[in-house]
């Protein structure tokens, strides 16, 4: 029997032989061709399209965190003559407080003028007595043990005068008391210290201060 005897209502696909496929029939051609089509795309879109579309995802992605990473950026460059400004500020304060902080030559002249600064604010000095510097860093501290009497202000005033001293001078450990009962006067006990720039660093950390970054 020929294919092209053949009604399309008796059609059976068991009956197909791939080897006879030049006489099918012209409607058979068609499906067939048009499945063969139909594979050929969805086979060439797992292939190669959808590769293409998992790059473009991912260059999508790329592109997002560019975009982030040049907007972190600018907002950097936008806020960095800020920055170098605070820092020249910074470097400044520094060499200031440098420059407070005596030497050992000028330790004892420092020690007089706290003792002349009780004097002048009517202070009765009962201990006055330096103890053994703390050497740190760069720096080294030189905490003095005080005990004052006086009236509450002149005790006030005394404190605020230390503060006023061209050269740096922290208080710590402060005990005020009556002296004794219904008196005005009071006893200050106070550990100050002060701090003196280590002479073998004091030329590289004036050198440092002054460098430009």
């Amino acid at each position: 029997m020929k294919w092209s005897d053949l009604n399309l209502k008796d059609f059976d696909l068991r009956d197909l032989n791939f080897r006879e496929s030049a006489s099918w029939p012209p409607p058979i051609k068609i499906v067939f061709g048009g499945l063969i089509v139909v594979m050929t795309v969805l086979l060439g879109y797992f292939l190669v399209i959808s590769g293409e579309i998992s790059t473009l995802h991912q260059e999508q992605r790329r592109e997002v965190q560019l975009k982030q990473q040049f907007e972190q950026k600018a907002i950097l460059a936008a806020a960095l003559p800020a920055f170098k400004k605070q820092l020249k500020e910074m470097q400044q304060t520094y060499g200031q407080l440098l420059h407070q902080l005596p030497s050992r030559d000028e330790i004892p002249a420092l020690l007089r003028d706290i003792s002349t600064t009780a004097q002048m604010d009517g202070l009765k000095q009962r201990l006055f007595k330096p103890r053994s510097p703390i050497r740190k860093n760069f720096y080294a501290e030189q905490p003095i043990v005080m005990e004052y009497v006086g009236t509450y202000h002149k005790l006030g005033k005394f404190v605020g005068d230390l503060g006023a001293l061209p050269r740096i001078v922290t208080l710590s450990d402060i005990v005020i008391k009556p002296t004794a009962k219904e008196s005005t006067l009071l006893s200050m006990q106070v550990t100050g210290v002060t701090y003196r720039y280590l002479e073998h660093r004091r030329f590289s950390g004036a050198a440092k201060v002054g460098a430009h970054p």
